[in-house]
């Protein structure tokens, strides 16, 4: 590292004009690299022109990738010209945002690994970026993206919600000791400018933006002016889906592991091995139930002491195992050619539910002229709603049961 010249730090950097390194530092005890820029002007000066002065603006500085095993830091002279529309519409990858203390490169790699579903313990091993820097990086992402999403949900600053607050002519509540006092200095601001039509429009603004930055603490006052902060229901069934399964030995997910029927595809080489070498005791043909189920426990031994080397596998056989239980459950619901369902549309038996969106479809399902029509729907809304429906399943089987 102390080998290296300006030149080649540059190239090492990705630093291109109007920028060039104008000095280094380097603390070999802390690993620490810092690199101090420079904006160069390629204008050339008149003779009748004043002097260039020195810059006298603050200094801002970065965390950029790691450099060898030097910890980078960028470091420049805040200019206008640095942060300008022209140049925040195009950053160069070595300089970051304005309020931010990493450049945009190390931004984009974080954020990149991270839509790998990489958590920040293994990106921080990756990269040997510091885990608090990794996840201020991932939190802010969130955050921006989370304000983005509420500045589209929130009503326009035409809206007239908002002019009715400040007007005080709706009645709107709120807990938060910031916003009361907000909306009181608005109020009276308005009050005693009702004939300068700008000072509302700025009122109005202002109270948006309030709502935009403390999104968070805002969940009844976001509902009071017409926006849901809760999460989509298919987010909500999303989270729920991905709850931790506990497997015993028992389960037919390491028969179907052990016999070759489903492949983990695992990248993991100790893995691959020991799933080969347990196959090879699996198959002989005088293991009895007691043998296959000692393996299955080795198996499942394996992976749990493991647990922290295999978590993509460990994900792959909770997908596997939520799918073995969707499929059980469509298998356990009738065909369209069983009986049972003309019998409950003639009004043989009644099933018990509380679901009201079934009982209305079957009292319109009984009207329907077309038997086979009527049958088709019915069973459809059991496939798409099998979860929400297993106590009226359990009546089918029931019934089905007395039948036979």
């Amino acid at each position: 590292m102390d080998k290296l010249n300006r030149r080649e730090i540059a190239h090492l950097l990705g630093v291109y004009a109007p920028y060039r390194v104008k000095d280094m530092v380097i603390d070999s005890e802390q690993e620490v690299l810092t690199v101090l820029l420079e904006e160069h002007s390629s204008k050339v000066r008149g003779i009748f022109s004043s002097p260039i002065k020195k810059s006298t603006d603050n200094k801002i500085s970065w965390h950029h990738s790691k450099t060898g095993r030097f910890s980078t830091v960028i470091e420049i002279a805040a200019s206008a010209s640095i942060f300008s529309r022209s140049r925040t519409l195009n950053p160069p990858a070595f300089l970051g945002a304005q309020d931010s203390n990493y450049t945009s490169q190390l931004q984009q790699t974080i954020l990149l690994a991270a839509s790998k579903k990489l958590d920040a313990e293994t990106i921080s091993a990756l990269t040997g970026v510091d885990r608090q820097l990794i996840a201020q990086i991932i939190g802010d992402a969130d955050n921006a993206q989370q304000d983005q999403q509420a500045q589209n949900l929130l009503p326009l600053e035409t809206d007239p919600v908002w002019r009715a607050i400040i007007k005080h002519e709706i009645s709107f509540k709120t807990n938060l000791a910031p916003l009361k006092f907000l909306i009181a200095r608005l109020e009276l601001t308005y009050a005693n400018n009702k004939q300068d039509p700008s000072v509302i429009q700025d009122s109005v603004a202002t109270l948006r933006q309030f709502f935009i930055k403390y999104r968070s603490q805002l969940k009844s006052e976001y509902a009071q002016v017409g926006v849901n902060l809760q999460a989509p229901a298919a987010e909500v069934k999303a989270k729920k889906s991905n709850k931790r399964i506990s497997l015993n030995a028992e389960h037919p997910i390491w028969n179907n592991i052990l016999t070759g029927n489903i492949d983990l595809l695992s990248k993991n080489t100790g893995l691959n091995l020991y799933i080969t070498q347990l196959k090879s005791l699996y198959r002989k043909g005088d293991n009895s139930d007691h043998d296959k189920h000692q393996i299955a426990k080795e198996l499942l031994f394996y992976l749990k002491k493991n647990m922290a080397k295999l978590k993509p596998e460990l994900q792959s056989i909770s997908r596997i195992v939520n799918q073995m239980g969707e499929v059980s459950t469509q298998q356990s619901i009738p065909g369209e050619d069983s009986p049972v369902w003309t019998r409950l549309l003639d009004g043989q038996f009644n099933i018990e539910s509380q679901q009201m969106a079934f009982k209305l479809l079957l009292v319109k399902a009984r009207s329907n002229e077309n038997t086979s029509e009527a049958v088709a729907q019915i069973r459809q809304y059991f496939s798409r709603n099998s979860r929400m429906l297993e106590n009226e399943l359990r009546q089918i089987e029931q019934q089905l049961a007395i039948a036979s």
